[in-house]
Formats: C-alpha cells, sequence, structure tokens
C-alpha cells in the first residue's frame, strides 16, 4: 500500500492511498475539497491502463464532476498509483520528500 498527502494552493488537504494485487490497483481519496469528492474518491484502475489514466479513467470520471485544470489530485493520483506499481522509486520519493513549489516574485 502507498500513500501520499497533499496540501494545495486551493487551501485543501488530499490524501491518496492506493494498493495493487497485481492486475487491479484500488485508489482511496480523502479530500476537503468538494470538487474532488465530487469528482470521486474510491476507484480502480488497471493494469492496462497505467500509462493512459489521464485520457481513460480521469476523462470518463471528469464526466461526473469538473475539476479545475490546475488542479494537482490527478497528477497526485498517477504518482501514487505508478509508485505502488514500482514505476517510480519508493526511495527516491523519500529522499527528495518534502516535495514543494516556490514561487517567485520578479
Amino acid at each position: 500500500m502507498t500513500t501520499l498527502k497533499m496540501a494545495t494552493i486551493c487551501d485543501h488537504i488530499n490524501k491518496i492511498t492506493a494498493h495493487s494485487d497485481g492486475e487491479i490497483t484500488h485508489v482511496v481519496i480523502e479530500s476537503t475539497c468538494p470538487k474532488i469528492n465530487k469528482w470521486g474518491t474510491e476507484f480502480d484502475i488497471p493494469l492496462a491502463n497505467l500509462m493512459d489514466m489521464h485520457e481513460t479513467i480521469f476523462a470518463e470520471k471528469t464526466k461526473n464532476g469538473a475539476l479545475t485544470p490546475t488542479c494537482f489530485v490527478p497528477t497526485l493520483i498517477a504518482n501514487v498509483v505508478w509508485l505502488e506499481n514500482g514505476m517510480i522509486s519508493k526511495s527516491l520519493v523519500k529522499k527528495m520528500s518534502p516535495i514543494k513549489i516556490d514561487f517567485d516574485e520578479e
């Protein structure tokens, strides 16, 4: 099981947990965002869709509730799913943590 938690610039907290059985990765989202809660908080991603989940799974889910184009949650889900399935190194994520975005004012 793999879990990532992120506080976003919209001031919401999102916690995504993924568990893979080898064929399906089950995703659970805990969020303070009402748009995410409407979009969906629990779903399965087949192994065959790991590379194109933005075009398949997420596109289908967006029909139920639109997220803003700047929402980080779909990307966070992709990272958790890839971590859970060994497509991103967990040791690299631990080494680079915390991951942050800095805004430079010029």
